[in-house]
């Protein structure tokens, strides 16, 4: 499954928008100037561009959702959101009204690193609402190895769509299919692959759970990561299994549960109670 969690600090007047971007498939129009994370001052009274998510709903119809900002100068900053065709320039509705909009604004940054998406959002009393969207539908080109054949590296081969939660994986075809909750790569505590993934071959997608390593394992099946008896839910692309004196309990900074809940560590996986 397509791992996503939204992550608010403190509510605002609306809810946020990225629950449909589990299923990005690129990130564009990203402002050429604003560097990630940066509190965006200037210019002042004017509107940007902040970037465009490009995402399919569940019968395979590509929408962009444009992301704008009315920089703080004479009055507070606004954030709005407009959803429309992919083909179709975000400049082009630059000044028109949004399907959703975020007014009162003091500050807002953004950032794209690692394929995690995170934007934060400051009002004039100074609270918070902050999304955090792993992008885990892009495709990253690997790094070129001997024997890799072009199409590889260009982009997967065939891909299938669950209707409910958008789950895009890559299958081969006539691949032996494995039931739900079965583990499809074995990944020990200290980070070290112990067998070769068959996670393409889960009949329903999988889910993986972090462990501090570069990567945890994985098992067959569809599941919300970070609600109460789930999974917690990776926090970005670090990861903290570089000693052999790591310990979830001791620093589980790699992952994140929903507000109220804590993480429990079984071994270095940790889990929502």
């Amino acid at each position: 499954m397509i791992i996503y969690f939204l992550l608010a600090i403190m509510n605002l007047a609306n809810a946020d928008p990225t629950w449909k971007w589990s299923n990005a498939i690129k990130i564009v129009e990203k402002h050429e100037f604003y560097l990630d994370n940066e509190i965006i001052i200037k210019p002042k009274n004017s509107w940007q561009t902040l970037f465009a998510v490009v995402y399919s709903d569940s019968s395979l119809k590509t929408f962009k959702d444009c992301i704008y900002y009315r920089v703080p100068g004479d009055g507070p900053g606004i954030l709005k959101l407009k959803t429309i065709t992919a083909n179709i320039k975000c400049d082009e509705y630059l000044y028109q009204p949004g399907e959703k909009e975020w007014k009162n604004l003091k500050a807002v940054q953004y950032s794209v690193q690692n394929n995690l998406l995170s934007i934060s959002l400051t009002n004039e009393q100074f609270q918070i609402e902050r999304w955090e969207v792993p992008l885990f539908n892009i495709f990253v080109h690997p790094e070129p190895k001997a024997l890799m054949s072009s199409a590889e590296y260009r982009s997967p081969k065939v891909f299938y769509l669950t209707p409910h939660k958008g789950d895009l994986r890559v299958r081969p075809q006539g691949a032996i299919q494995l039931a739900d909750r079965q583990i499809c790569h074995r990944i020990s505590e200290d980070c070290v692959e112990q067998e070769p993934s068959t996670c393409t071959q889960c009949t329903g997608g999988w889910y993986e759970i972090p462990n501090g390593c570069a990567q945890g394992p994985k098992y067959c099946g569809s599941i919300e990561c970070g609600l109460k008896n789930k999974p917690a839910c990776r926090r970005g692309m670090k990861y903290q299994k570089t000693q052999t004196t790591f310990s979830c309990r001791e620093n589980h900074s790699f992952a994140y549960c929903a507000k109220g809940l804590n993480i429990e560590c079984q071994g270095n996986l940790p889990y929502c109670l």
